[in-house]
């Protein structure tokens, strides 16, 4: 299968985040990825979602926030973080991998989900802006950092990815809620059927 690689050339933001040694970004943060981020990863690495996802119960009503069985609970889906020492809110991305030369990369490449992507450009009422993040350590980011055109083309494919997440956990909650075999693992399945089917831009 040809799989949809997203742009080969970097921004100015994603020059600017690989320049960085630490990546405390791929750290502290939750990263909550779409159905097809999570799509793009599977069928790039040939590895089962449960591999490398996770869930946590959503306590707000979120849209993206799936059904596991018949009951109110609701769950979202995160990457999983790399077992440590460290308190579990600190410990690595499972895709962050050390160098020989100690910097820290994305063992993901073109395949990171796109609010990784597109950090830290933001779109508010339409208009680009730099997202501010306090647990980003390689300084303030501006809109001098952003490339207008390729930035905002990420966002832009985020939130559609993001829109036809939602859609389909809608579908897969009614069918949970009506008492369709459930589970995390049917979950995955469902989406991958769904991506595999129309596969994301």
């Amino acid at each position: 299968m040809d799989l949809p690689i997203l742009d080969a050339g970097r921004s100015t933001a994603e020059m600017r985040w690989l320049a960085c040694r630490e990546k405390h970004c791929c750290r502290g943060p939750v990263v909550v990825p779409t159905g097809a981020d999570v799509w793009r990863i599977v069928r790039s690495l040939g590895v089962p979602p449960t591999a490398f996802l996770r869930f946590f119960e959503s306590r707000e009503g979120r849209r993206d926030a799936f059904a596991l069985d018949q009951s109110a609970r609701r769950f979202r889906l995160m990457l999983a973080r790399r077992p440590g020492r460290e308190a579990p809110e600190r410990r690595p991305c499972t895709f962050l991998l050390k160098t020989r030369s100690g910097a820290r990369r994305c063992a993901l490449g073109s395949a990171r989900p796109l609010v990784c992507r597109s950090f830290a450009a933001e779109l508010l009422e339409g208009v680009l802006v730099a997202r501010r993040d306090p647990g980003c350590r390689c300084g303030p980011w501006t809109l001098a950092d952003l490339d207008a055109v390729a930035d905002r083309a990420l966002v832009e494919r985020r939130q559609a990815d993001a829109a036809r997440y939602v859609a389909l956990v809608e579908a897969w909650n009614g069918l949970a809620v009506a008492g369709e075999p459930a589970g995390f693992e049917r979950f995955c399945e469902f989406l991958l059927a769904a991506y595999d089917a129309e596969p994301p831009a």
